[in-house]
């Protein structure tokens, strides 16, 4: 039997990755090598990672969310305890990225204002925060902040660092 999950995790790790839509595209490297669909331990979840060499160096957004804290630590842009430092993060991470957006809708002060809230709201209950846009010619952009020790998705996947 599993304890239950805390009400916050311990932390987040806050990844960040822009590049060509077609590399966004291609699934292949953002796949473990094994569809997973219940828990496993976290030996398992670290076999599963070394079998697929493309996947841990790729550092393109995993499809499934959790699967980052899978990859080398040195993915890790920032770790914050404090989910206020960590929407902050996001904010500045967002704000930066905005001139590049592709759509006026993205680029609108007050959307993006909803969206740092709702980010907020879900940091405020230990869930992932997931952006993602298109940019100016054929970029996208992604910036994600996921919950670690535990995730609520993925809660035996092993931390891939401790926050200082």
């Amino acid at each position: 039997m599993t304890a239950p999950l805390p009400l916050t995790p311990d932390h987040w790790h806050c990844y960040r990755w822009s590049g060509e839509r077609r590399t966004y595209d291609d699934e292949s490297a953002r796949r473990p090598p094994h569809l997973v669909v219940q828990d496993i331990s976290p030996r398992e979840w670290r076999q599963i990672a070394a079998a697929s060499p493309a996947f841990m160096a790729s550092e393109v957004p995993p499809l499934e969310v959790p699967h980052w804290l899978l990859r080398p630590a040195r993915m890790v842009k920032a770790t914050f305890q404090d989910p206020e430092k960590a929407a902050a993060w996001y904010r500045d991470q967002v704000t930066e990225l905005a001139p590049s957006f592709m759509t006026d809708h993205d680029k609108d002060p007050t959307r993006r204002a909803q969206r740092f809230a709702v980010a907020e709201d879900r940091l405020g209950w230990g869930g992932d925060v997931v952006g993602g846009w298109y940019l100016r010619g054929t970029g996208f952009a992604s910036v994600q902040l996921v919950a670690c020790s535990a995730n609520r998705t993925r809660p035996t996947i092993p931390c891939p660092v401790t926050p200082q």
